[in-house]
């Protein structure tokens, strides 16, 4: 941080009504104006800053008395501010403050040894207390990746077994279950995560491929389907336009009738039409046979 921005963040707490939040702030500017305080510039400009920097922070300690506490007191708050960190969540920023609160009571002075020398191991026990602390997140951590990582191997082998389609909207439906499991899991750690992302992206993209090849398929197999149920459907006028209501005849067309309907699905423009007409076929065999025999 320049000077100029010091004196912004002076200034901005000279204008605060409370400053219990801000605690890390005036930690940082107790410590630039430590390093300020007894420096002389290379310029004239910049020891104007400097300056508007020291007179800035002596008004605010006038607010906040804690700025120009002694070397002890400095260092005690330090250590409370320490053991606080064992409440926090944040590990990370937790851990980063930290490192700025042993450099700061480093800085802060000395008194006598007997008393340095208590503060330290006070210090010190506070300080190891949250590396102990951070040390088993990270090891928690690792463990909840790893298991993550299972259940992310778990969905990406289930999603290669949908690479094989037998029912398009089936396999579909499975897929973006597939993909909802797999945005609930979360981020898996920074190991791991872009490259099973990576597998399963190539794995849906290939899904992808196949359900537009199974598609084509389909439609031509549709195209079969419906010239057979056409053929039928002459083969059949033809049949009732020559009966002679024989059992064996009659025996001839329930088959016939079982055949057309094992023909299967043949699209949704044309299959509904086919089936009607070969239905009205079928009754009107059985009205005239019926009509005959009576």
């Amino acid at each position: 941080m320049n000077k100029t921005e010091l004196i912004e963040l002076t200034q901005e707490l000279l204008g605060l009504k409370s400053l219990e939040d801000r605690k890390d702030d005036l930690l940082f500017l107790k410590r630039e104006y430590k390093h300020y305080s007894n420096r002389d510039e290379d310029s004239f400009y910049e020891q104007q800053l400097t300056n508007k920097f020291i007179n800035l922070y002596l008004e605010l300690a006038k607010k906040e008395p804690k700025l120009v506490q002694s070397s002890a007191d400095e260092r005690k708050e330090i250590i409370e501010m320490t053991k606080a960190l064992m409440s926090r969540d944040d590990i990370l920023k937790a851990s980063r403050d930290l490192d700025n609160y042993i450099d700061a009571f480093k800085r802060a002075g000395s008194s006598s040894k007997e008393v340095d020398d208590a503060l330290w191991a006070e210090f010190r026990e506070a300080k190891n207390a949250f590396l102990n602390k951070k040390k088993e997140f990270f090891e928690n951590l690792d463990k909840a990746n790893e298991e993550k990582k299972a259940k992310k191997l778990e969905i990406i082998a289930k999603a290669k077994e949908l690479l094989v389609i037998k029912n398009i909207k089936e396999s579909n439906d499975k897929m973006d279950a597939l993909m909802a499991e797999w945005k609930a899991i979360g981020f898996s750690g920074r190991d791991n995560d872009q490259a099973l992302w990576e597998e399963f992206s190539e794995v849906r993209k290939e899904f992808e491929q196949k359900k537009r090849e199974h598609h084509h398929e389909m439609i031509k197999e549709f195209e079969v389907r419906a010239e057979k149920k056409e053929q039928m459907i002459k083969d059949m006028k033809k049949l009732i336009a020559d009966a002679y209501f024989t059992p064996e005849e009659v025996k001839q067309v329930k088959q016939l009738d079982s055949d057309f309907k094992h023909i299967g699905f043949a699209g949704k423009e044309k299959d509904d039409d086919l089936f009607n007409r070969w239905n009205a076929l079928i009754k009107q065999y059985f009205e005239e046979k019926k009509f005959y025999a009576d």
